[in-house]
């Protein structure tokens, strides 16, 4: 009896088993499953976590819905990139570069100049330059992140291996834009378009701005879209009630915060809710310390929630597609023939032959440092099969730009420049500039012409440029006190290249004409030169190495600062390196630069060698004000009687500088060896 028993519970059991699987995979395959991503700034980054849970547990949604930073993270999710994959990609992505403190950075063709103001001609004449990050740089990197994706939509963003909506905002009439088509980078930029930061990006005739404006955690447009579930991740917090300092990018993050909040959509029964803790963080913080701790509490948040989901089964994943290669068509609105040229030659670009996708994200990821002529270029690509077909869309920078700059010295007096450039001279794609410097040892008049020009893969800029300068050299006896100036003046010719090597690194290379005049010389020469420079937009040029080698006289120079933070205290190690033989007297090498060497006046030594070892130490006192010490050692040498005295010494610096609206300011008063001493004041970058 007991054995008929078992056996009737067990038959009853394998039916009822066999009987439910069905019932349960018909369940599993109903919900539309949609991932719905909120803006947020930088906290948005606690998406990725997320998103690498999801993958641990095998799901995968039916549609990818996503605001402001839910859209670049969830626009990349759609278009085949891991959880795993973006974690690794936002940890070495120049984030934080792009939302520091803007500062103003002339056009490259005027040189390494840090202006007191830009002027941009705009629709309505010249008007100063204002922002808060460099847009053009963020256009760049977005660019290139979408282009996998970009080529497998083709303009359908249901053609990505994840179907994905980015929502925006219509300027004009403040309601909620759904992006489906079109090309995938121009709308995620439309929908993380933070406003006071960015541009509104124009697009079908109207002007969008950040989706979180009107839908920053977007369910409804997820239901609109016909899904019957939601993952929703919300990386927004609650403004505090009090705000630290005032400095533009926190005004922006706070702004941020007020406008982006709405009264939340209501869930439904099977729908999840994942928060992540991001109370305390900014919404423009894009630290690595800050990436880090992000990512850890959006995958804490997921664990915590997601095993919860019910019905994990999902449709499965695509098979992998293959990226088009044949690029049968490049049109460009609005452009003439030498600007259809010169873009497609930028970004590497053969109507009707193969489309190389390296080259091209290679490209579009430095366009913004191998031309400043657009803001942003997006592909719109379309097509179908193997074959893809561009419509370049152009939002050109400023055509014409005006900067000027001032600075003034304890030593060397007052000085200033003055500048312009023409990005389409004479409506082509050529770029000409002027600059002006005067001062009250040097006055220079600076042209020149540059446009772009491909031989095979490699890009390079044919420049032409003139130099018309004068300048009192100072002279000094041997006890430091000055005994009058040398009058010189010059023409400098330039013919050859340039090219961009990575962003903030640019090589010149070519032949280089001289003729010049100095007490009881009038000379002339003709050689070749080379030179490497390496500027940022927060300290002007760090780095710079050139060889000049003529007919009659030969020169190297080398110099480089390096900066790195031990906690509150700042390093910077100085290096100066130089040779010479023959020089002129205008080429000599003044022992330290342009900052001269502690203890000693501006230009006192100088010789046709240096060699000088620096290391400057600071520390933040109070708001701006940091306290300054500078450790130096080095030398001059000469084996011309226009460079008298030489040999080497050791001093040092201190005293306190400050950044202000218009530029550095420095007191300082250096000692020397052999009982020499010097103050030093300056305010503004010199150059």
């Amino acid at each position: 009896m007991l054995h008929r028993l078992r056996v009737t519970l067990a038959i009853f059991a394998l039916t009822w088993l066999r009987a439910a699987a069905p019932l349960d995979a018909q369940q599993c395959r109903a919900p539309r499953t949609a991932l719905v991503l909120s803006g947020g700034g930088a906290k948005g980054i606690a998406h990725i976590g997320v998103l690498r849970v999801l993958d641990s547990l095998g799901i995968r949604p039916d549609l990818v819905v996503g605001t402001s930073m839910g859209a670049v993270v969830g626009a990349l999710y759609a278009s085949g990139y891991s959880g795993h994959e973006l974690d690794s990609l936002v940890r070495v992505a120049p984030l934080a570069a792009l939302f520091r403190a803007y500062q103003p950075l002339a056009p490259r063709s005027l040189g390494i100049l840090q202006p007191l103001v830009l002027w941009e001609q705009g629709d309505r004449g010249f008007a100063l330059q204002s922002a808060s990050v460099v847009e053009a740089e963020a256009n760049a990197l977005l660019n290139a992140a979408m282009l996998r994706g970009n080529l497998l939509a083709r303009g359908n963003f249901d053609s990505l291996p994840i179907p994905f909506r980015a929502v925006a905002t219509d300027l004009a009439q403040r309601d909620v834009v759904v992006l489906k088509s079109g090309d995938l980078a121009q709308a995620v930029r439309a929908s993380a378009a933070v406003p006071l930061l960015f541009a509104p990006e124009r697009r079908d005739g109207r002007f969008l701005t950040d989706g979180g404006l009107s839908a920053n955690i977007p369910v409804a447009v997820a239901r609109a879209e016909g899904a019957d579930r939601v993952i929703v991740v919300d990386a927004t917090e609650h403004p505090r009630d009090s705000i630290e300092g005032y400095t533009p990018l926190l005004v922006a993050d706070r702004l941020v915060q007020f406008l982006f909040r709405q009264r939340a959509d209501s869930l439904h029964r099977g729908d999840l809710m994942i928060r992540p803790d991001v109370d305390g963080f900014t919404s423009l913080n894009f630290s690595r310390r800050n990436i880090d701790r992000l990512l850890a509490r959006g995958v804490a948040a997921a664990d915590t929630v997601l095993p919860r989901l019910g019905c994990r089964s999902a449709r499965p994943s695509a098979p992998p597609r293959a990226l088009p290669t044949h690029l049968a068509r490049v049109s460009i609105t609005g452009a003439n023939a030498s600007e259809r040229l010169a873009l497609t030659r930028l970004l590497g670009l053969t109507e009707g032959d193969t489309l190389d996708y390296d080259l091209l994200f290679r490209r579009l990821r430095s366009l913004s440092t191998i031309s400043e002529a657009y803001e942003s270029v997006w592909l719109t690509p379309s097509g179908a099969g193997d074959s893809v077909e561009l419509d370049l869309v152009l939002r050109r920078s400023a055509r014409r730009v005006a900067g000027l700059g001032l600075a003034y010295d304890n030593e060397l007096g007052g000085k200033m420049w003055a500048g312009v450039v023409d990005r389409r001279l004479l409506g082509r794609a050529l770029e000409g500039s002027a600059a002006l410097f005067l001062g009250e040892l040097r006055r220079e008049l600076s042209l020149g012409l540059r446009r772009n020009f491909q031989l095979g893969r490699q890009l390079f800029n044919p420049t032409l440029t003139v130099r018309l300068a004068n300048e009192d050299v100072r002279r000094f006896d041997d006890q430091g006190d000055e005994i009058g100036k040398a009058f010189t003046r010059e023409g400098v010719g330039f013919a050859g290249i340039e090219r961009p090597l990575a962003p903030g690194w640019d090589l010149a290379l070519g032949a280089q004409g001289r003729v010049w005049h100095e007490p009881g010389l009038n000379s002339s020469t003709l050689g070749g030169v080379a030179r490497v420079t390496g500027a940022t937009r927060q300290r002007g040029r760090v780095a710079h190495a050139e060889v000049e080698w003529t007919g009659v006289y030969r020169r190297a120079a080398l110099e480089g600062a390096l900066s790195t933070r031990m906690g509150i205290l700042r390093l910077t190690p100085r290096l100066r390196l130089g040779w010479g033989e023959n020089l002129p007297l205008q080429l000599g090498f003044p022992l330290g630069g342009d900052d001269g060497f502690p203890g000693y006046h501006l230009g006192e030594r100088r010789g046709d060698r240096e060699g000088m070892l620096g290391l400057l130490f600071t520390v933040p006192i109070k708001g701006p004000l940091l306290a300054r010490l500078e450790l130096a050692g080095g030398g001059t040498g000469s084996e011309s009687a226009k460079f008298p005295g030489g040999g080497w010494t050791a001093g040092v610096r201190a005293g306190v500088g400050a950044d202000t609206p218009v530029g550095p300011v420095r007191f300082e008063y250096g000692v020397a060896l052999h009982g020499r001493n010097a103050v030093f004041v300056r305010l503004g970058r010199w150059f």
